[in-house]
């Protein structure tokens, strides 16, 4: 035993490597244990290493177990090659390869008495993970035992192949079992005769029933009626619309594949359920509220009072006003002021649809209703807006043929989509808009008389910014503080006071749009803190204001902000005797306003100076 190493690791390090090669253990034991039966008798040990070389299996019978223990061949110890040298096991973990070592094939002389026969387990990756070997005195071997030896390394090898193919399908399994309960619809497996094979726990919840309802049920059955026949199937179906009547009548959209082997996926859902999640991804919902509608002119203060109130009730409301006065703000603002908060908010521009089309837009239309129509149909804008508000911008435009199916609606909530003879209930408050005169339109017969009385329950008159007597102030500094606070370094902080006066003179025919515009653009151009009538277009100039208004200086002269610009320019050269800075702190304009305003109208202040 002379230079060979044969220290021994404790029981609590041996258990330690047998835990950390749970996998390699927990199967090749039982192996072993039979092998031990098999050979009882024989006076043979056997044994398994790991990786390395350390002994986590010793067995045998007593005899041979007690000369291994004098020879340090026991559980703990290790026979790797840079300790032992040659040797059944750590030869073995060098070679790869099974083999025998005979007697005086053995490294150390000690080990001359010894035959051992040794084959390597292979773990799935390809890598060693141990060694089974038969050692016993040399006498006792025969060219048997490396034959059992192999088999069973080979039995370990294949055993821990197939351990980790189990454990990759039930991880995948349950990682599938996880994704199909995730998922927010019922889910249904069906076999080739269309017999539920499994489904998630949402298909019970929806259908009401029990698993053992379900399990191995036919599917069609469970649907009722003909609503579908078995070859719909085989080539997928695709967001088809079903009613079932379960209680009472439901609509569900029905989607099914074949998964290639005579087996299909159908997934089913509620569809106002599927309508909430398409509203939720395309953005379908009201932004604004009541705190967003700035003013303080008793007429904005009576229509938002007004609007309050129609918040509170599901009557509909029909709200009229100049365009840019704020209707789809104001809709916005009731809808989230209801009960229905938390419904869609879908908002349809009456007078930008084709006529040819916003029938289906608006009410929606099946498989083959037209050319360029969808194989699967398409729900409209109602349908979507189920359990919450539809908002009908510029209702006047509506085509007179679509105002009939309109009425129907209005009185029946219930669609008809396009192509269908099926009728879908909804739940939709529907709020109205207009900025034309629909007495007139009706007078005309361009609008229907029972159209109009039927929208026009709860009437909100949305009044032009030319009435709303100090309204222009606060609106123009809360858009100037809305557009400085999105420009990184401006320095903008207010309106000079000629600008405020000549934007409460101007009329504002594009109302609080046309409003909100200008100051954006203002806040862009404005070359100082104080945003002069420069930065505003030559229309709002040309308003006037009372004498009194009058600021001194150029004032006095008769030389108002408002009257021709390169007459004021060139007056203000000349009191200043040419000073381009005096100049233009008399006109309220930055320096580099004016120089480029010189550049535009070819005035030379170098003629004024001297």
């Amino acid at each position: 035993m002379e230079n060979a190493d044969k220290s021994v690791l404790t029981e609590q390090e041996v258990q330690k490597r047998i835990a950390s090669r749970r996998s390699l253990c927990k199967i090749a034991f039982p192996y072993l244990d039979t092998l031990c039966d098999f050979i009882r008798g024989s006076e043979f040990l056997v044994i398994l290493s790991d990786e390395e070389g350390y002994l986590l299996y010793v067995q045998g019978d007593t005899k041979i177990c007690e000369i291994a223990r004098q020879n340090g061949l026991v559980k703990g110890g290790c026979r790797s090659e840079r300790r032992l040298g040659t040797n059944g096991i750590g030869t073995v973990i060098a070679t790869k390869q099974p083999l025998q070592v005979f007697a005086a094939e053995h490294y150390y002389e000690v080990h001359t008495e010894w035959a051992c026969s040794g084959a390597p387990i292979f773990l799935p990756d390809g890598r060693i993970g141990g060694v089974v070997c038969l050692s016993g005195m040399a006498q006792q071997v025969n060219y048997h035992t490396l034959g059992m030896v192999v088999a069973a390394a080979d039995a370990i090898s294949r055993q821990l192949k197939l351990k980790e193919a189990y454990d990759e399908l039930a991880m995948a399994r349950q990682n599938l079992d996880v994704i199909i309960e995730t998922v927010p619809t019922a889910i249904f497996l069906l076999d080739r005769s269309l017999r539920i094979v499994t489904f998630n726990a949402q298909a019970t919840k929806l259908l009401d029933l029990l698993p053992q309802e379900l399990q191995g049920r036919d599917f069609l059955g469970l649907l009722g009626g003909d609503i579908l026949r078995p070859q719909d199937f085989r080539h997928g179906i695709a967001s088809r619309n079903i009613t079932l009547e379960r209680g009472k009548k439901n609509t569900f959209s029905l989607s099914a594949q074949p998964t290639g082997n005579h087996e299909y996926v159908v997934q089913l859902e509620r569809l106002s359920t599927l309508h909430r999640r398409v509203n939720s991804i395309v953005g379908n919902d009201a932004h604004f509220s009541f705190s967003d509608i700035k003013g303080n002119s008793p007429s904005i203060q009576e229509a938002i009072r007004m609007a309050q109130i129609a918040a509170r009730n599901d009557a509909t409301v029909l709200l009229t006003g100049e365009s840019g006065t704020g209707k789809e703000l104001f809709a916005q603002a009731i809808h989230n002021a209801s009960d229905r908060h938390d419904g869609p908010f879908i908002a349809v521009n009456c007078g930008a649809l084709p006529k040819s089309l916003i029938e289906a837009e608006l009410f929606g239309y099946e498989s083959g209703s037209f050319t360029g129509a969808r194989r699967e149909g398409c729900a409209g804008k109602f349908e979507l807006a189920n359990g919450g508000t539809i908002f009908l911008d510029e209702i006047g435009d509506m085509p007179f043929d679509v105002q009939v199916t309109l009425l129907r609606v209005l009185q029946n909530r219930e669609v008809q989509r396009v192509g269908s003879t099926k009728t879908i209930r909804i739940d939709v408050r529907i709020i109205t808009a207009t900025n034309q005169n629909l007495e007139a339109l009706v007078s005309q017969r361009a609008f229907r008389e029972d159209l109009f009385y039927r929208i026009n329950v709860f009437h909100i008159r949305i009044p032009a910014l030319r009435e709303r007597e100090g309204d222009v102030r606060l609106l123009a500094e809360y858009f100037l503080q809305k557009y400085a606070a999105m420009l990184p370094g401006n320095t903008v902080k207010g309106f000079s006071e000629t600008t405020i006066s000549a934007m409460e003179h101007y009329s504002w025919p594009g109302n609080v749009r046309q409003l909100e515009n200008m100051v954006e653009r203002a806040v862009y151009l404005a070359a100082s803190p104080l945003i002069t009538l420069s930065e505003f277009p030559q229309d709002i100039h040309a308003v006037s204001p009372s004498s009194s208004a009058e600021p001194s200086g150029l004032r006095d002269r008769n030389l108002s902000i408002w009257q021709g610009e390169r007459e004021r320019i060139e007056q203000a050269l000349s009191q200043t005797h040419g000073n381009v800075k005096q100049a233009a702190e008399l006109l309220e304009i930055s320096r580099r306003t004016l120089y480029r305003k010189l550049e535009r109208y070819h005035i030379n202040y170098q003629d004024i100076r001297r």
